[in-house]
């Protein structure tokens, strides 16, 4: 994608977007206008479209202090795509707007910080992530177990998943289940540590317990979850709950 001036393109096809006849030139201002009509000021705001794709969509970036969002007009008919991001999960909100007002309107109440829930209430044709809601209401790490424990039901991990979920030690933890490994974080969201003990599969349904930086021939081959379970919780060190995650009461042990 390659970012346009208000005057070089890309320009819009009237027939399909009356409402930016005036603006066809500039589709960005064309959104300016709806967002001041409805008394919104917009966040900076950029044109892209693709250089090699001159007849794709053009997208309207909106940088936004909560997100980025991204209205695609596609130029072959009158589609409107919208996507508010959040950093690090990506599109929180997403959906098909009629018209450019709406775009306004959403817009709007995502700069003004309302809920995700009440935005996409508010604005039917949005949904709403359910990853992303979990994260602004603080279930982050209970959506991540729910994932991980639907995701390997009825699989060779499922017990060993379930296991560690009734764990009270290891449940305060955020799960991932990536390549057969479940691998376990302080914190829901990037960046990640990578120094707690992870679960691997091994020979002869066997598990392998060790540090994602340590060497697979070090990690310690047992035969059973609970085993497996067990070394993971021995190498914890202290937890604390705090407001956004995990906490260490000797945050020294990985400096």
């Amino acid at each position: 994608m390659s970012a346009q001036s208000p005057h070089d393109g890309p320009t819009m096809d009237a027939a399909l977007y009356p409402e930016l006849s005036p603006d066809a030139s500039d589709p960005g201002a064309g959104l300016r206008r709806f967002a001041a009509a409805a008394g919104i000021t917009l966040a900076p705001l950029r044109v892209a479209a693709s250089a090699s794709a001159p007849h794709g969509p053009v997208t309207l970036v909106v940088e936004a202090d909560r997100g980025v969002v991204h209205v695609s007009l596609e130029r072959d008919r009158h589609e409107i795509r919208v996507n508010l991001t959040m950093p690090w999960l990506g599109a929180a909100l997403s959906g098909h707007a009629e018209t450019l007002t709406d775009v306004a309107q959403a817009i709007g109440d995502w700069q003004r910080g309302d809920a995700l829930t009440m935005i996409a209430g508010r604005r039917v044709w949005l949904t709403a992530s359910p990853r992303a809601v979990a994260h602004e209401e603080g279930r982050a790490v209970e959506y991540a177990w729910d994932v991980a424990r639907a995701a390997t039901a009825g699989q060779l991990k499922g017990p060993l998943v379930e296991e560690a979920y009734n764990t009270p030690q290891l449940r305060q933890l955020a799960p991932f289940v990536t390549h057969g490994t479940l691998k376990f974080h302080r914190s829901p969201m990037p960046p990640f540590s990578h120094d707690l003990f992870e679960i691997g599969p091994a020979d002869n349904n066997s598990w392998r317990v060790g540090s994602h930086q340590a060497p697979l021939g070090t990690h310690t081959v047992v035969t059973t979850t609970a085993e497996a379970i067990a070394l993971v919780v021995d190498a914890l060190p202290p937890l604390r709950v705090v407001q956004d995650g995990l906490g260490f009461d000797d945050a020294s042990a990985f400096e």
